[in-house]
């Protein structure tokens, strides 16, 4: 089985939490997603292993050299190692986090005294602002924006930073992983002349049934994108993935996520997009590095 068939499968593959999604939500009784919690996060992780390595093994042999026949001695091959390796570390070391990091458990309620908060009924947590309870992971999960299919694992205080910017690393990534394999596809599986010709010679002989990988990755790409675009829009209206669902729920919607745009909520001190991203580092620069952020008190 070649390199480029593991791709595709393993993509393939990546798409069943969706189908697990469905499922718990139309047989809710046969709690589907919880029997499964424990194993499938490290099985949806091995998978995008898989697809991470085989796309830098086929960037590595095949593909960097139809950007540049001698990339290890000019600054154009350079360049291209550079972003490839850069969008793959950094989004790799998100996901990862977004998979195993505590998202933020609220704090559980204590037996000596009382407290001024209410107390979850389902798992004796204090139910702080932003607290929502989990019926996956059977806890309150501080800021909670959902539970994601694809790390088995919550969204919340202290991994959504993790999990959005995943997404937008990912993202772009995808972007240049199409921009590297679009001239071969073009030219070596449609067969058009003008691509064709601006390929290095013996590309198409090299590459041979690999320049599908277009297809894969321009999957993941309007995937991903889509899941990147739906968290800039809940920032930007300062509501979670849960609260944009109950709104779809209520009359009006439209304009009542309009009004939270147009008041800029997301500007505020106490806004999600402050909470949550903007103020989890110090300065800008620091986003671009793959290093971990300080947890935040559940209380915050």
């Amino acid at each position: 089985m070649d390199i480029i068939t593991v791709i595709i499968i393993a993509v393939g593959i990546l798409q069943l939490p969706l189908l697990v999604d469905v499922l718990r939500n139309v047989f809710p009784r046969l709690n589907i997603q919880r029997i499964t919690q424990d194993y499938a996060s490290y099985f949806l992780f091995t998978l995008v292993v898989i697809v991470y390595s085989g796309f830098m093994y086929l960037f590595f042999s095949a593909y960097l050299y139809v950007k540049a026949e001698q990339p290890y001695t000019t600054i154009n091959g350079w360049i291209h190692i550079f972003l490839a390796s850069y969008f793959c570390i950094v989004s790799f070391f998100h996901y990862t986090y977004a998979c195993f990091h505590d998202p933020g458990a609220a704090p559980l309620a204590p037996t000596d005294f009382q407290v001024d908060y209410p107390i979850c009924s389902k798992c004796n947590r204090i139910k702080m602002s932003a607290t929502r309870h989990c019926k996956v992971c059977q806890r309150c999960i501080c800021h909670m924006d959902h539970h994601c299919p694809f790390t088995f694992n919550c969204v919340g205080l202290n991994n959504f930073y993790y999990f959005t910017s995943f997404l937008g690393y990912a993202w772009l990534g995808m972007c240049f992983a199409t921009y590297i394999t679009y001239t071969a596809f073009m030219g070596c599986m449609i067969g058009l002349t003008d691509y064709k010709a601006a390929l290095p010679p013996s590309t198409c002989a090299n590459l041979g049934k690999n320049a599908i990988v277009l297809v894969p990755i321009v999957t993941l790409l309007v995937a991903i994108g889509t899941l990147l675009a739906f968290q800039i829009l809940c920032l930007l209206c300062n509501v979670s993935t849960l609260d944009f669902s109950l709104l779809f729920r209520q009359s009006n919607p439209m304009r009542k996520l309009w009004h939270k745009f147009y008041r800029l909520e997301f500007m505020q001190e106490n806004s999600r997009m402050q909470i949550l991203y903007i103020g989890r580092r110090n300065y800008f620069w620091q986003h671009l590095l793959p290093t971990p952020i300080e947890d935040f008190p559940c209380c915050y």
